[in-house]
């Protein structure tokens, strides 16, 4: 079965000039591999009527499947509707019961801007997508065996617009071959070594393997659209060439693998102390949801003069830049003491800026992943 070919388009001058990150696309992009569609390519297009519907026109000679997202705000410049319209010469008018919605909704807010009466438009072969908790609607345009999905450019709004509303339809309009992804994480070894470890599993071609380094360290992506057994075989197989420098797979996350070292050999509570670090240790654990089976992560002290004022726990993990780092070199030191003590390190982290001082904390948490196991 052949994949579904889909092209995004991300819209909004604000992206072209560096005020927005397009998360959006981003987002969509992984939904559409989940999905077991084919991205053919993704732009980023200014608040400009004619190139987008030049961009919609280009986008569906070549894809079945074309989303944006932006445009479908209430001013001036939001231009998406009618850049389509255009594209599909067709003419948009006011749909009343979406008027009535939008009214409806400014009721307690007082009377409806005049200004929001355009995002009430449909043309003849849109069909409104609900939008709970913006004031947008969406269009999901099928003619010509092509099909354009209209999303918000808000990315809470974007989300949950497409789950809801664009991927049911998206699952019935067309036949998805389903996407099966495994993932094998990593640390402490980079993108090249770990490509030499592995040559024999990224020269296949079922299941497709990619390398990627993230701030947690470098993970090895395998998917397939055939039999996901494949898959088991292939992160089987991966975790006997990496050993320890494998630290989990598919949804672990290097801080609970940690916390839960740290609670097998009996920590209940562990705190952190940092120097020059900017908290990043903090900020890290600080994000874990706790759970049963793990350490939990009962504060930190940043820049104190010592590890005594440190909130009351079972351990300590201390991370602190060395002299060296804070010249230009990129040591640091790691250290743990309480009921499990962690010899002192020195780690090169490589990287710069708030990067660096993430990976400094990955690295911390991975010294203790590799006393502890």
């Amino acid at each position: 079965m052949d994949p579904v070919s889909c092209e995004l388009l991300s819209i909004g001058s604000e992206l072209l000039v560096g005020e927005t990150v397009d998360t959006n696309a981003a987002y969509l992009g992984g939904e559409l591999a989940l999905l077991g569609l084919l991205a053919r390519g993704i732009r980023q297009l200014p608040d400009d009527r004619s190139v987008i519907a030049q961009a919609v026109r280009d986008a569906r000679s070549r894809s079945v499947l074309v989303i944006t997202t932006g445009g479908l705000g209430p001013t001036h410049d939001d231009l998406t509707r009618e850049a389509v319209a255009d594209a599909l010469g067709e003419e948009p008018a006011e749909d009343q019961a979406l008027i009535a919605a939008l009214e409806h909704r400014f009721r307690s807010f007082g009377p409806m801007p005049s200004a929001n009466r355009k995002q009430a438009t449909l043309i003849p072969s849109a069909v409104p997508l609900d939008n709970p908790i913006g004031s947008a609607p969406g269009w999901w345009v099928d003619r010509d065996d092509r099909v354009v999905v209209l999303l918000p450019g808000v990315p809470a709004e974007m989300r949950k617009m497409w789950r809801e509303q664009a991927v049911p339809r998206i699952r019935d309009r067309f036949s998805l071959p389903s996407l099966h992804v495994r993932v094998v994480k990593t640390f402490g070894i980079g993108e090249s070594a770990l490509a030499e470890r592995l040559a024999e599993l990224l020269q296949m071609d079922d299941p497709w393997a990619g390398i990627y380094a993230r701030d947690d360290g470098v993970h090895v992506r395998f998917t397939t659209r055939g039999d996901p057994a494949r898959l088991d075989a292939a992160v089987s197989r991966t975790l006997a060439l990496t050993g320890t420098d494998a630290f989990g797979t598919d949804q672990d996350e290097l801080p609970a693998v940690a916390l839960a070292a740290l609670a097998r050999r009996g920590v209940g509570t562990v705190a952190t102390w940092e120097a020059d670090t900017g908290g990043a240790l903090l900020a890290i654990l600080a994000g874990v949801p706790p759970s049963d089976g793990m350490a939990r992560f009962v504060g930190g002290l940043l820049d104190a003069g010592g590890i005594a004022a440190v909130p009351h726990a079972d351990a300590v993990l201390q991370l602190s830049l060395s002299a060296a780092a804070r010249t230009g070199r990129s040591d640091v030191e790691v250290s743990m003491s309480g009921m499990v003590s962690l010899p002192r390190r020195r780690l090169r982290i490589h990287g710069a800026g708030p990067q660096r001082l993430r990976r400094a904390a990955f690295a911390a948490l991975d010294c203790i992943r590799r006393e502890l196991a």
